[in-house]
């Protein structure tokens, strides 16, 4: 409760509680122990008490070992939070610096259940696509201070969408929107939304998303109602068209950064030349600037880095013989070796 599940979800225990229990009780005729504690992971005082209610009498456990163990816990969920950011981070920078895209699966936490996505992050992972969720998106103010500079500058939380849904009422709803917004504001990253059992808590979030794709002309698929029917030829045919779109929409970040990169050694030569043509002056006043100096060097190295070094010749294979024309310069080099020899 409180986090990532809706009151549907949440409620799920209960509902499954009922079916096996409204006429006969299954769980009690086999010996089960059915447990289903409301939890809350906004208040850990009182998870923490609701833990110990639960488990102490039937593990045998002071409040205190069950508080150690709970602590315990929240660190390693901490950790893998942690963990799951770096990773998330990993996959952006990759994406960024190979001029690639990474797939957005904005949907529910039920959604990383390959028997609930249909296998489609799967599909689009095989095709070279990697998948990030939005739990996996990096959190720092640091990282996000790149994409939501607009919102840093006007006071705004970069995790904050009060500008695009200021009557937003879930929490799962609200990070699906965020992640959204992160998609929108990276070049680099895609969505695909992802929506089952005709919820209801998805639907006002709907025309939000496609007000924020269409205004940053972000690459979006949207497939809502998938557990529907089984649309398994359905689905691939879709996979196969986003993935279409998807490979055209990476060939123009390539060419994009081909560009840019020869407008940046266009720049940094045309630079170069001008200081060059600046120290010259100086020194034909016997002016001597250090820091002219410094901005030449910078420059210099650069554009020494612009050139490709030539490829190394491989090395002949032994025992290989080499046919060739003979040149006139090989029978004078033949003359000289045997007025050598004699």
């Amino acid at each position: 409760m409180d986090k990532t599940s809706c009151p549907i979800v949440a409620g799920v225990p209960e509902v499954m509680k009922a079916a096996f229990t409204k006429e006969i009780d299954f769980f009690k005729t086999r010996g089960i122990e059915y447990l289903d504690p409301a939890l809350t992971f906004a208040e850990m005082t009182l998870t923490a008490r609701r833990m110990f209610e639960t488990w102490g009498p039937r593990l045998g456990i002071t409040e205190d070992e069950s508080d150690h163990a709970h602590r315990e816990a929240m660190k390693a969920l901490d950790q893998f939070d942690r963990d799951l950011q770096e990773k998330g981070r990993a996959i952006l920078e990759t994406v960024e610096l190979e001029n690639r895209v990474a797939i957005l699966v904005a949907g529910r936490p039920y959604h990383s259940d390959p028997g609930l996505n249909h296998g489609i992050p799967t599909e689009f992972q095989i095709l070279g696509y990697p998948i990030l969720s939005i739990r996996s998106i990096p959190k720092d103010k640091a990282y996000l201070s790149r994409f939501f500079a607009p919102e840093l500058a006007r006071g705004q939380d970069p995790l904050d969408i009060n500008d695009v849904w200021p009557e937003n009422y879930s929490a799962n709803s609200a990070q699906k929107v965020w992640g959204v917004k992160f998609a929108a504001r990276h070049p680099n990253v895609v969505l695909l939304d992802l929506s089952s059992f005709k919820c209801g808590h998805d639907s006002p979030t709907y025309g939000i998303v496609e007000s924020i794709v269409s205004t940053s002309a972000t690459p979006y698929a949207a497939l809502h109602d998938i557990d529907a029917n089984k649309p398994g030829g359905s689905i691939k045919i879709r996979v196969k068209t986003y993935a279409h779109s998807l490979k055209l929409h990476q060939e123009m970040l390539e060419d994009t950064a081909t560009k840019k990169a020869a407008l940046d050694r266009s720049l940094d030569m045309k630079r170069l030349e001008l200081l060059e043509r600046k120290r010259a002056m100086l020194q034909a006043r016997l002016v001597n600037d250090v820091e002219l100096e410094a901005q030449i060097a910078v420059l210099a190295a650069r554009a020494r880095a612009y050139q490709a070094p030539e490829p190394a010749k491989p090395d002949a294979p032994k025992g290989l013989v080499q046919l060739r024309r003979k040149k006139e310069s090989d029978a004078v080099a033949q003359s000289q070796s045997a007025d050598a020899a004699e």
